[in-house]
């Protein structure tokens, strides 16, 4: 079991709250930025806090919305979402050494599993409407992605290595 500090936990928690400030920032529906202080986390706390941010950031934001896709579809999103944010970190994390080949492979890993394999999972319960969720669903993600890497960009290298975030 993975041992937490209390700076760790704490920050896990602020980054919690700001996933559910994101969630009611919606993007058509349900769809909102509550998976970009997740990414944040992935990449400062690592891919287990990365996957729990996901997993809750979309289940916070889905029962703001009123579960509009019914709970079990909600809860094979975060779960996506959960293994979204572990392997988006997984990839930064492993290639680590190249920066901007990091960025963009990360980020093309959670596209892709956000998106196509998202869509993908859920057409056998939904149907063809999978298909109008393409559009918005993709303009969220690469929203997401974009604002993390922006507050990235901007936290110190210092903070980003802290020794109480390892």
């Amino acid at each position: 079991m993975m041992k937490y500090s209390t700076k760790k936990l704490a920050t896990l928690a602020i980054l919690l709250a700001l996933c559910v400030i994101g969630a009611n920032i919606k993007i058509l529906g349900s769809i909102a930025l509550d998976s970009f202080p997740a990414f944040i986390g992935a990449i400062i706390l690592g891919p287990a806090a990365g996957a729990f941010l996901g997993f809750f950031g979309h289940m916070i934001s889905a029962l703001l919305s009123g579960f509009p896709n019914t709970l079990p579809i909600h809860l094979i999103i975060a779960v996506l979402m959960a293994a979204c944010m572990f392997f988006y970190s997984w990839t930064r994390k492993k290639l680590q050494r190249n920066k901007v080949a990091a960025s963009i492979i990360s980020m093309l890993v959670a596209y892709v599993i956000n998106v196509p394999l998202d869509l993908l999972l859920l057409y056998p319960l939904m149907g063809p409407v999978v298909f109008m969720l393409f559009v918005p669903l993709t303009l969220a993600t690469v929203v997401n992605l974009t604002l993390s890497e922006i507050v990235i960009l901007g936290i110190p290298q210092k903070y980003k290595e802290a020794i109480f975030l390892k």
